[in-house]
């Protein structure tokens, strides 16, 4: 009976330590994959500060403004595996205080893989392509192409270099394109076309791929070339990231960072390395001790 209830306590000893190993190889294949995926309860606000610069390629006349833009995301449900995104924007003449979000807003329901967090044309209201927003564990060198609304498509976007941003360690990313096409102007007879060019510069932390701060450069101009007239600029942002926003981005990337470090690398290797002592211990320590004594 003592040496039946010992290979019982052996057997179950064994037990425990293949169900940790085992417990650890799922959370890095298969449980922290899935908590690593867009939440399905994502609910996200951004601020942004900025200046506007519209022109009349006729008169010459300038229009320059400082703007506050405020965005919103929040999740409305899946359809086929893709998160649906309301995305809602504002825009603020800061000095006037004048609401001018119909001038230039353009809410839309985006709808992303929630893995990869690239568009799913098939899904998306608009057909968009390319990546949401960056996507997780980019390297210096990795290049995607990244959805931008200035450009009604993807642009080109590698990850240039590694930097210190405020004591955190961040990937910068340069998204650009140059004259790229938006169509003919209808008000011109087709004999305008409108041109876009964009430059983003994104400073993102590597672990959550949280974007602690941005800096956008649009230009749209009209090519006017079959009017005899050249090509006029008339339109201009440059807008990056409002210091409440970088502040809170750089706590949630902190944190993120620092659950990650332990759910994605520590957390399950101490399972399976636990796990693995315990039945390296049963099958090969044990067994000698127990020989010696007899």
């Amino acid at each position: 009976m003592v040496a039946e209830g010992k290979r019982k306590r052996r057997f179950i000893i064994s037990v425990v330590g293949l169900l940790l190993v085992i417990l650890g190889v799922l959370w890095i294949t298969v449980i922290f994959p899935a908590l690593e995926k867009l939440p399905l309860d994502l609910d996200e606000e951004f601020d942004f500060d900025g200046t506007f610069t519209v022109t009349n390629p006729l008169t010459g006349e300038v229009d320059e403004f400082p703007v506050r833009i405020h965005r919103e995301w929040k999740a409305n449900g899946t359809a086929d595996g893709a998160l649906l995104i309301n995305e809602t924007m504002t825009f603020t003449d800061t000095d006037t205080g004048e609401d001018v979000t119909e001038r230039y807003a353009d809410p839309s329901v985006p709808a992303v893989d929630r893995k990869t967090r690239e568009f799913n044309p098939e899904v998306d209201e608009r057909g968009r392509e390319g990546s949401w927003s960056p996507p997780p564990r980019l390297g210096v060198g990795d290049t995607f192409e990244l959805y931008h609304p200035s450009a009604r498509g993807p642009l080109p976007a590698k990850v240039v270099r590694e930097e210190d941003f405020r004591g955190l360690n961040v990937l910068v990313i340069e998204v650009s394109g140059e004259n790229i096409s938006l169509g003919p102007n209808p008000e011109a007879y087709n004999m305008e076309e409108y041109l876009t060019e964009a430059k983003i510069t994104m400073w993102v932390e590597p672990s959550s791929g949280t974007v602690v701060d941005e800096y956008s450069l649009v230009i749209r101009s009209l090519d006017m070339t079959g009017l005899g007239l050249g090509i006029e600029e008339v339109y201009r942002s440059v807008v990056v990231y409002a210091e409440e926003t970088i502040v809170d981005l750089m706590d949630t990337a902190k944190s993120a960072h620092t659950m990650l470090l332990w759910f994605r690398t520590i957390l399950p290797w101490i399972l399976i390395g636990l796990g693995a002592v315990i039945v390296l211990v049963d099958v090969l320590v044990l067994p000698r001790i127990r020989a010696r004594r007899e």
